[in-house]
């Protein structure tokens, strides 16, 4: 309809931009039939057409309001105006063909007139007859760095006038080859009702709808004979019929009519679809440096994440958690960290197997740099020249055992592009393959074409994914706010323990919640690595980083089934656990005479120890002392008393029940006036967050941190608040049933059944890597607890053997044994069995736990 129009693509030279305003000559035809440029388009307003005034029937009318009201079924009318009247609108009106517009005379006074002259007794209103592009606005958002024969980089300037319009190339998302692909277009033209529209050939849609067929219309023609050259022949869009066609994530395709299905706005961190690249979450990327020498950047010193397991997803089970994908052989690929596009010189995914293999879709991730979706725009590398990526110019990847070889750039019809071709360097991604290729639409050629091109032969300059939806960060959600406290030196503290919020804990909720009813299919078949055994005879204070292992490795692996111990449980009835009725329980809180280790998280933060501040310290351990609740053990060190470090053990008929949590504290010289600082130690092997609250990277989110906030003023943390209130916030607050509904703002949809499944799925991931936590806290020291989760976990020391205990829950879930206790009734939401993919990740974390405790067994 329009030259061009705000948010389309257009290419310049070797530039990439998208238009972000238009300003426009609009030609009007006023009463007398002169027709005008107007001076200011955005003092022109709108004419209403008033329906009513002029039934067919009417009299007199313009032979062009005559034509129009034949092609739009209505008419023109010339409302009384006041020509004087200065009230305009503020912002330019969307203006269209054949719409009645009125100004000022003084508009059409300085004009550009086109038919006739100026004449002060014609009434200053109209009909648009032509618009016409004199300006753009253009945020240009790439430059095609495949073309190396270009040796400058900078951008064109932002704004182009009408004598520019010859060297740009108007990207049309709507254009199609005669022979697409499979999958076709994704965007097309972004048509709704309302929209006025008109054909791209208005002489061949005359032909075509030159008779009715069926609910098909008669196209009147409006000849430019009687436009005095003007093509007016536009339409408003009154009802709209669309047919989708969809891949699902189990491969299968269909095509359906638009009305019967729904966006899925649920999409969570473990989705991916048939065509998309992944790798194994719990093979750590190698980071490595690169220097300004080896970029040719001067931002100093950047990471490199090398990915050695690529594959591609063939379908995926939502319900199970599982997906079939073919890995390549060999692949190595890296990633400049920053710049989520940026593949490195020598990134290679190798030959793709031909054989299919299940992974969890917990233990996989897709990587920005390596994810294209359907309607993403990207740049190609070129077929003929070389570029820095070493398999584009002969880029081959075999297909099973017999294997297929693709050059770069073959089209639908199975022809190479010719490398003189204007733009063959930019289009749309229409389709993703399951053997690592995608189809692009090269849009800007003069003749559309579909290719077949590698993933790493382009570069996504525009996502889909960005243009359709926004999504927070961790960073985002976690925006720092501040607090005001008011400052007072002698500070009376409560003893009593004011649970934050109220609790979440169920009091009639399952001892478990997960049992299931079918047996997973093989896993992955990649064996992860053999943890090392705690040697319980040899714990010392620790030296050395948490994520440090053991030095003591299992000397051999365990053959026979373990023998029953003296803690081994048996049968699927589990009682709660009560640790203070065990007479050599650990002390809750003890400070020790030994050095704090080094890898505490604020070991290098220091801080004057004032009297106010030891006064206010000492009345902090007294009530650790006397109160902290079953499940919380506490230490500190004579010599650092800034420091602390918590183990809280997950609550039972919780995800996280019997897996211990570690976190450090730092009391900072403002204490109590500010709270005090907080990190988690996260053992999530790259699987990402375990709780809303929790993160990664150690972030605690806790109102009463002042690092979230909370919903009242008594949550935040003032001078009366203490530790106490701190460490069982955590435990009663975030370790909870039902993690989900920790996410920001997500707590008013607690019983909802729109978001049961997504409760259930993130209860389900909590629960099977909370396991993870137990295997890593045995393998790894944690400096000052190691005699605690010795007690908690292993054989021989007369304690609770939490080991064992899980490995029977374990045991019966992956047997498909429910563990549910039959006279409970469930209160929970998200009693649903374990879903395949869940057993998959679980069944690594059991064979891990049942060597340590094997090692531990045999330890004297």
């Amino acid at each position: 309809m329009y030259e061009f129009n705000a948010g389309e693509y257009v290419l310049y030279h070797d530039w990439v931009g998208v238009i972000e305003d238009v300003w426009e000559d609009v030609a009007i035809r006023l009463e007398n039939g002169s027709i005008v440029v107007v001076e200011k388009s955005e003092e022109l307003e709108i004419l209403e057409p008033d329906l009513s005034a002029f039934p067919s029937s009417a009299g007199p009318r313009s032979r062009l309001a005559d034509i129009l009201a034949q092609t739009r079924d209505i008419s023109l009318s010339a409302q009384a105006l006041d020509p004087d009247d200065n009230s305009f609108p503020i912002d330019p009106p969307l203006l269209y063909l054949g719409q009645s517009v009125f100004t000022k005379k003084g508009n059409l006074r300085r004009g550009r007139y086109i038919y006739g002259s100026y004449d002060p007794n014609i009434p200053p209103h109209g009909v648009i007859v032509d618009l016409k592009a004199r300006e753009l606005d253009i945020r240009w958002l790439s430059r095609n760095v495949f073309d190396e024969s270009r040796t400058h980089t900078a951008s064109p300037p932002t704004h182009l006038d009408r004598g520019d319009f010859g060297e740009i190339i108007l990207y049309d998302r709507g254009r199609a080859p005669q022979a697409a692909i499979r999958m076709g277009s994704t965007q097309g033209s972004d048509l709704a009702v309302g929209d006025v529209v008109k054909f791209r050939d208005t002489a061949g849609a005359a032909v075509k709808y030159a008779a009715e067929n069926g609910k098909q219309g008669i196209f009147r023609r409006i000849p430019r004979s009687i436009t005095q050259g003007y093509e007016m022949n536009v339409f408003f869009i009154t009802r709209t019929k669309t047919k989708v066609t969809i891949q699902w994530q189990d491969a299968s395709i269909s095509d359906v009519d638009s009305t019967c299905v729904v966006p899925y706005l649920n999409v969570d961190d473990h989705d991916v679809w048939p065509g998309e690249l992944v790798s194994i979450k719990a093979n750590k990327a190698e980071d490595e440096t690169l220097h300004d020498s080896d970029l040719e950047m001067k931002d100093g010193d950047l990471g490199v994440t090398t990915i050695k397991d690529v594959g591609v997803v063939q379908s995926a089970d939502a319900k199970e958690r599982l997906a079939k994908i073919r890995w390549f052989a060999d692949s190595r690929v890296s990633i400049l960290e920053g710049y989520d596009d940026a593949l490195l010189a020598g990134s290679q995914l190798g030959a793709l197997s031909s054989h299919e293999t299940d992974a969890s879709l917990y233990e996989i991730v897709t990587h920005p740099a390596l994810t294209k979706r359907r309607g993403d725009l990207v740049l190609v590398a070129p077929s003929a020249q070389p570029t820095s990526f070493d398999r584009f110019s002969t880029q081959t990847i075999s297909n099973g055992a017999q294997g297929r070889s693709e050059p770069l750039g073959a089209t639908s019809s199975g022809v190479s592009l010719d490398s003189d071709t204007k733009i063959d360097w930019f289009g749309e991604v229409v389709d993703l393959g399951l053997d690592g290729f995608l189809t692009v639409r090269l849009g800007a050629l003069d003749q559309v074409l579909d290719v077949r091109v590698p993933v790493e032969a382009t570069v996504t300059v525009v996502s889909d994914d960005d243009s359709t939806a926004s999504s927070l960060t961790d960073e985002d959600e976690r925006t720092s706010w501040t607090e005001s406290w008011d400052s007072g030196s002698d500070v009376i503290i409560e003893k009593t323990v004011e649970y934050e919020g109220g609790t979440r804990l169920d009091e009639d909720s399952d001892s478990q919640m997960w049992s299931t009813d079918e047996e997973s299919p093989d896993a992955l078949g990649r064996p992860s690595a053999q943890p090392t055994a705690i040697d319980v005879g040899r714990i010392e204070p620790m030296q050395r980083p948490l994520e440090q292992p053991l030095e003591q490795p299992l000397e051999q692996p365990l053959e026979q089934p373990l023998e029953q111990t003296e803690c081994t449980q048996s049968g699927s009835e589990v009682q709660q656990i009560n640790f203070t009725a065990f007479p050599n329980m650990p002390a809750q809180f003890v400070m020790l005479d030994e050095p704090p280790p080094i890898n505490h998280h604020f070991y290098t933060e220091s801080v004057v120890l004032s009297a106010p501040l030891m006064r206010r310290i000492r009345k902090e351990h007294k009530i650790l002392e006397s109160s902290l609740p079953e499940g919380i053990w506490v230490r500190t060190w004579e010599d650092r008393l800034d420091l602390l470090r918590v183990l809280i053990i997950g609550p039972e008929e919780t995800p996280y029940s019997l897996a211990p949590f570690v976190l450090d504290f730092h009391v900072n010289q403002d204490f109590p006036r500010s709270p005090p600082e907080a990190y988690f130690h996260s053992w999530t092997r790259g699987l990402g967050r375990i709780n809303p609250n929790l993160y990664e990277d150690g972030k605690v989110c806790l109102s009463l941190l002042g690092t979230w906030p909370g919903d009242r003023q008594d949550e935040s943390w003032s001078e009366g608040s203490t530790m106490l209130q701190v460490f069982v916030s955590l435990m009663g607050l975030v370790l909870v049933k039902e993690p989900f509904y920790n996410e920001a703002g997500f707590d008013a949809y607690v019983g909802s059944s729109e978001t049961q499944i997504n409760s259930a799925l993130y209860a389900e991931k909590a629960f099977v890597v909370a396991k993870g936590f137990i295997s890593h806290a045995l393998t790894h020291q944690s400096g000052g607890m190691e005699n605690i989760l010795t007690w908690l976990y292993l054989p021989k020391v007369d304690g609770p053997c939490l080991l064992q205990r899980v490995l029977t829950e374990c045991d019966n879930l992956l047997d498909e044994v429910s563990i549910k206790p039959a006279n409970v009734k469930s209160s929970s939401t998200t009693a649903l069995r374990l879903s395949s993919g869940a057993k998959v990740l679980l069944r690594k974390y059991a064979s891990d736990l049942t060597i340590i405790l094997a090692g531990a067994a045999r330890t004297p």
